[in-house]
């Protein structure tokens, strides 16, 4: 059995995904990609988690092209390594796929339920909660004040977005994606678990 997670951030999705994990006795794939990653291209795991769901930025395209240049200036005469966002990118599909392939698993974020859509005996699941909630939650688990909560929703909305419409080519947010949505702040974390959890069982029959 296979759940692919998408999320609002403050949602819960990532603990939705744990406790769905532990119902059905399957593996969490979510920040272990990130030391994935970076031992594949050789990369510190901070760089690579701070380009996780992300969209390359000017600078690093500059760099990158600078470095493409002149490889001699920054690599002392090795192959110049390519950490670009492409790169990360084909890297966490690759990852992502292979476990999917070898044993059941709860994934979060990183476009799996788009990635493993055609994969037999998935879930694509989107875990939602209304912006009260999800300030509510942000507040207390970021120790932050009420209006740097909301600048933090509202920004990774817009990065969540333009990451899924770009590498993917669709709206994070169409329901029309995923199999199930759940409301974590009307559910709770537990009852958004088991309302999936439920889900689950006549895929695996199937």
């Amino acid at each position: 059995m296979i759940v692919a997670i998408g999320r609002e951030l403050g949602a819960g999705g990532r603990e939705v995904g744990e406790r769905i994990a532990g119902l059905i006795g399957a593996e969490l794939l979510d920040n272990q990609i990130v030391d994935m990653v970076a031992h594949k291209i050789g990369a510190p795991a901070a760089y690579v988690a701070a380009h996780d769901e992300q969209l390359e930025s000017f600078a690093d395209r500059l760099f990158r092209a600078i470095t493409a240049a002149q490889p001699e200036a920054y690599a002392a005469g090795d192959e110049v390594p390519d950490w670009s966002e492409d790169r990360l990118f084909a890297l966490t599909g690759d990852i992502i796929r292979e476990r999917a392939r070898e044993r059941s698993l709860v994934v979060i974020g990183r476009g799996a339920p788009v990635l493993l859509k055609d994969f037999p005996g998935v879930l694509r699941l989107f875990v939602v909660a209304e912006d009260e909630a999800r300030v509510k939650r942000l507040e207390l688990r970021l120790g932050c004040t009420r209006e740097a909560a909301i600048k933090q929703m509202k920004a990774s909305d817009q990065r969540r977005a333009a990451y899924m419409k770009q590498h993917f080519g669709v709206d994070w947010r169409d329901p029309h994606g995923y199999d199930l949505v759940v409301n974590s702040g009307a559910l709770g974390i537990e009852g958004a678990a088991r309302v999936a959890a439920e889900c689950l069982k006549p895929l695996e029959s199937s």
